[in-house]
């Protein structure tokens, strides 16, 4: 019997894991939730992003919610801000004074030529006790009520 090569499937979906976040993470209502998102060597200089699924600042719209220009310097806009670590190949969106309206799916994002490279990240604004969900260790949510 021949044998036929196999072909990794890792490598062949290689660019659906140049972003990896969270999945999920949890804040009660006036708190906040920063989520990590990192990303593959190559990309420390690109842009990177945070964008809604719908909406107004929808990511099917190319609008991002804040985004930074390639650098390590904090962006702010309104009540959500975005940091890099080239070094550590991560980057940070924290969402403060969180509200019912704040709670959906969005994305953390690497914007570059062609697709851009995306991990989804499903928000939950609730009452109670904050918690990491779907996370790995030394990864995600970090979750501070205010």
């Amino acid at each position: 019997m021949e044998t036929v090569p196999r072909v990794s499937l890792a490598l062949s979906l290689a660019g659906c894991w140049a972003v990896t976040g969270p999945g999920a993470v949890r804040g009660p209502p006036g708190g906040s939730v920063a989520v990590r998102c990192r990303y593959q060597t190559g990309y420390e200089s690109y842009q990177k992003f945070w964008c809604r699924e719908g909406g107004r600042w929808s990511c099917s719209n190319w609008f991002h919610i804040v985004e930074t220009d390639g650098s390590e310097a904090e962006v702010t806009r309104d009540r959500v801000s975005i940091q890099d670590n080239h070094t550590q190949r991560v980057f940070t969106v924290t969402l403060e004074n969180l509200a019912w309206a704040d709670a959906g799916t969005y994305h953390c994002g690497v914007g570059r030529t062609g697709p851009d490279l995306r991990a989804s990240v499903e928000v939950t604004v609730s009452p109670g006790k904050s918690r990491r969900r779907g996370v790995a260790a030394g990864e995600g949510a970090l979750l501070s009520p205010w």
